[in-house]
């Protein structure tokens, strides 16, 4: 089974400021999709994509429409995390290209590239065929995303294509939404492609201050395997409680049996890997902090400072004082 798809907190940025444009409580949303409001001030947080999704999909149809609600995002959003990823481009060819290749630092199923076709350079996206809920406002947000990511790179602020493939079904939304009056809509394709004429991508792009690109964002790129990102989920859900696995299974859209499967393959079970997350957790804190175990304990979730010292000896064969005692020495 492949890597759980993951996405960063920074993603739902754009939907959040949306929604506050036009007086929605968010939180009621958030809430829904079993997302916690402290994980918005770490933007660089990795959050399963499905769950992130799923409360583009609430939002949206409690607004009136899912699609028409990803089209004024993408049309109205802040893109600053993205453009980060195209700073510095000589032009509006290397910035796309810089998009595509790096685009998976921000989600991990992210596909886009370039492809050319007679005068024409098709900028494509490839859905996550594993997720169908939210599947349209997604596409339809991306898609307004990615004709903005032409305007800036252009500097052409009012540039629509002349042609666009649309994976999903036949829409009244689409047809009608103004900034596609004058664009011929192919719907049921294969991916979302918007066509751009080659003379525009040797533009070059507008100057601007470096966007601030996170270190953080290197730091915990999204795991390409399946047990990888499995804790990825589990770690961005956890506070001193870890989620339990009917919570994780609902937040991936993965059934219980499939999870438990592959955790067999990997020859680990559910209760395993969240020791492997905390024994993970208890090194750093052991090695590069001063908080007293006590303090340790509660936060890796232990109801007793003699739990996590009996738990941390049977893992390493020493006590974590005495781990502490030679990482100092090092």
């Amino acid at each position: 089974m492949k890597a759980i798809p993951l996405i960063r907190a920074t993603q739902l940025e754009p939907y959040l400021t949306f929604l506050g444009q036009i007086g929605a409580n968010s939180e009621k949303f958030l809430e829904q999709s079993k997302i916690r409001a402290d994980i918005l001030t770490t933007p660089e947080q990795l959050l399963p994509e499905y769950q992130v999704w799923d409360f583009i999909e609430r939002a949206g149809k409690a607004n009136g429409s899912a699609i028409e609600f990803g089209l004024q995002t993408g049309l109205e959003g802040n893109f600053d995390f993205i453009l980060g990823l195209m700073y510095p481009s000589l032009t509006t060819y290397d910035a796309l290209n810089r998009f595509c290749l790096l685009t998976r630092l921000h989600s991990s199923q992210a596909s886009f590239w370039l492809s050319q076709k007679g005068s024409e350079i098709w900028f494509c996206r490839q859905g996550i065929p594993e997720i169908t809920i939210g599947e349209q406002a997604v596409e339809a947000y991306t898609l307004m995303l990615m004709i903005n990511l032409v305007r800036y790179t252009t500097g052409l602020k009012h540039w629509q294509p002349s042609k666009i493939c649309l994976q999903m079904k036949p829409n009244s939304t689409i047809k009608q939404f103004q900034p596609l009056e004058n664009t011929r809509i192919k719907y049921q394709q294969q991916f979302t492609a918007i066509a751009i004429d080659t003379t525009l991508l040797s533009l070059t792009q507008p100057s601007t201050d470096s966007p601030y690109l996170s270190p953080l964002i290197n730091i915990s790129t999204p795991a390409t395997d399946f047990i990888g990102s499995l804790r990825q989920v589990i770690k961005s859900l956890s506070t001193k409680k870890y989620p339990t696995l009917s919570q994780v299974t609902q937040i991936t859209g993965i059934s219980s049996r499939t999870l438990q499967r592959q955790l067999r393959e990997a020859g680990l079970n559910y209760t395993e890997v969240i020791h492997q997350i905390q024994f993970e957790r208890a090194k750093i804190m052991l090695k590069d902090t001063d908080l007293k175990l006590r303090e340790i304990s509660e936060q890796l979730g232990y109801s007793t400072q003699g739990h996590f010292s009996r738990a941390f000896k049977r893992w390493t064969g020493i006590t974590p004082q005495l781990f502490r005692h030679f990482s100092s020495e090092k």
